[in-house]
């Protein structure tokens, strides 16, 4: 998988969230509860199809953060000084998002997806190129973050992905500062590339 293309190319990113569950979601949960039965009684959807389309849309985003920890420990080494710092910060944080996101799915009576083996990330030779990715990377879980909001069906977990998307943004502004950009070039954070 070229990476570097999909995390740039925003038609891969929309294909790769709706096909790990973030675009798909509580949308036929919410279709399913908005039908009646004909009669003055509403069809209730019991928790478990909302809790199941919850599991699907946090799994989606705990793929994403397995995705960070491992780029974060890959590009370790090519980082010096306050950078290194910053990573080793950045990868304690996508960690902590993953546990979070683990247990979320655990609480909704799913089981969490396993980070893979290993990553085909492109071969990161600088110190730039590692943050540049980590830029492409932190746009990427906005962006999921962003598309994946509205669809939770329960207030916590909309609270909790929104502290996270929160994160992911002062993450990006901080590594675009790294890199000499302007660590907040718009007025919205939308996880379009810089």
């Amino acid at each position: 998988m070229d990476i570097d293309g999909f995390l740039r190319d925003p038609l891969s990113r929309r294909r790769f969230f709706h096909m790990s569950g973030v675009s798909v979601g509580a949308g036929s949960a919410v279709f399913l509860a908005a039908c009646g039965n004909g009669s003055k009684t509403p069809v209730a959807t019991g928790p478990d199809e909302s809790d199941q389309a919850d599991v699907e849309i946090l799994n989606g985003a705990l793929d994403l953060e397995l995705l960070a920890v491992a780029a974060y420990k890959e590009a370790a080494g090519l980082l010096k000084g306050d950078n290194l710092q910053v990573g080793k910060t950045f990868l304690a944080q996508e960690q902590e998002h993953a546990d979070g996101l683990s247990a979320a799915i655990k609480d909704a009576g799913g089981t969490p997806n396993r980070p893979k083996s290993s990553y085909d990330f492109p071969e990161l030779r600088s110190q730039t190129g590692a943050l540049r990715f980590a830029v492409d990377l932190e746009n990427t879980a906005i962006a999921a973050y962003i598309d994946a909001l509205p669809k939770f069906s329960q207030s916590d977990l909309r609270a909790t992905a929104a502290a996270i998307v929160t994160a992911e943004a002062e993450h990006l502004a901080v590594l675009l500062d790294a890199l000499g950009m302007d660590p907040v070039p718009a007025a919205f954070v939308t996880g379009r590339a810089t």
